[in-house]
């Protein structure tokens, strides 16, 4: 049955119409923008989903579970728009967060720019692949996208971003961060598999022809330090501006961990209505099913051709994750300056990380 004649027959109506967003810019520079920082290779899409949802539902808005056919929220309220999502790296929650504006993606500290200087195997190690740093890579500024916002883009002030991290109590961040083994494996087939030579190629050679130990020492791991280094540096040197939550906390407990994040945003303890709905919405089955009613992939992908590269991760985990590479991880970021302790999960917590610490 054509498109046109579901519309008209009103059998869409769970479908949000296909609005776009006001192409307006936001007049006014944003200088403190509270940021949820990842690492390359883990999530990002399931805080971008879970808090666009919970600030929606926070303005009385309603979102259909696809699965179970459950109306979360007001049944009156309005429909959320999957249009008005596509990746941002900023988000638009004014009920969430005083500041308007929250980063979710990639990125070192805010503020970490300033003293890096004092770190010199920092500067002189670049990273493994583009991404690792939204904010220093030389992208435009003054039109950073945002999701759910009456503008579509927003200048930001980079300069005036790290200079905040020092002296604004608004200006907060949290590090998300994955087990380094689990992120080097995952960011490795990533990378092979990718269509453009900035990721699939690496010191000139195709990271088809590297050996994934290599790989590891040489680059990942150093990459990672550099990332989560900026976070633990600022923790210390403006005590209170950063969290550093490991990935299997989130995995655990969800709901209570995100809370604690927007918490820690937000400055001040607070109860999240709805955050247990959010992140029940924000699940793979059901951001799955919202993509087949919709017919496109949520987080922007597109097909591409075929890469010749299979799927290395089982096969890397089985033949090249040795008893003794989590030692020896270990000792590297240790010696980058990484806190190993970070790594010690507590007793009982199911984690799958490959690290461990005595």
């Amino acid at each position: 049955m054509a498109l046109s004649q579901l519309l008209k027959e009103g059998r869409l109506r769970l479908l949000p119409g296909r609005r776009r967003a006001s192409p307006r810019q936001a007049r006014q520079a944003a200088r403190i923008v509270p940021a949820i920082g990842c690492i390359p290779g883990s999530e990002v899409w399931f805080f971008r989903f879970a808090l666009a949802f919970l600030a929606h539902l926070g303005q009385g808005g309603q979102i259909v579970d696809r699965l179970s056919g459950r109306v979360v929220g007001s049944a009156a309220g309005q429909p959320f728009n999957f249009d008005h999502l596509s990746g941002g790296p900023l988000l638009w929650a004014p009920n969430l967060i005083a500041t308007d504006h929250l980063f979710i993606g990639h990125a070192v500290c805010p503020g970490f720019n300033k003293i890096a200087a004092g770190f010199p195997w920092w500067q002189d190690t670049p990273f493994c692949a583009p991404g690792f740093d939204y904010f220093h890579d030389g992208l435009d500024y003054t039109q950073v996208p945002v999701d759910m916002a009456p503008h579509t883009t927003v200048p930001v002030s980079v300069k005036g971003l790290d200079g905040a991290a020092w002296g604004e109590p608004s200006q907060r961040a949290v590090l998300v961060y994955p087990d380094p083994l689990d992120q080097a494996a995952c960011y490795f087939n990533f990378c092979r598999k990718h269509f453009a030579p900035a990721y699939n190629t690496l010191d000139g050679r195709l990271l088809a022809d590297w050996n994934f130990r290599d790989y590891l020492f040489l680059h990942a791991l150093p990459s990672y330090a550099k990332v989560f280094l900026s976070y633990q540096v600022m923790s210390t040197q403006v005590p209170g501006s950063v969290s550093i939550v490991p990935h299997w906390r989130l995995f655990e407990r969800p709901a209570e961990t995100l809370a604690s994040m927007l918490s820690h945003l937000t400055g001040r303890a607070r109860d999240w209505p709805m955050i247990e709905d959010a992140v029940d919405l924000a699940r793979r089955e059901h951001l799955a099913a919202v993509e087949l009613e919709l017919g496109r992939p949520l987080d922007g992908t597109r097909r591409r051709r075929p890469s010749r590269n299979r799927d290395v991760r089982g096969e890397i985990f089985r033949e090249e994750l040795d008893p003794d590479l989590g030692r020896e991880a270990l000792e590297l970021l240790a010696s980058l300056g990484v806190d190993s302790q970070y790594f010690a999960a507590p007793s009982g917590a199911a984690t799958s990380s490959r690290l461990s610490v005595a």
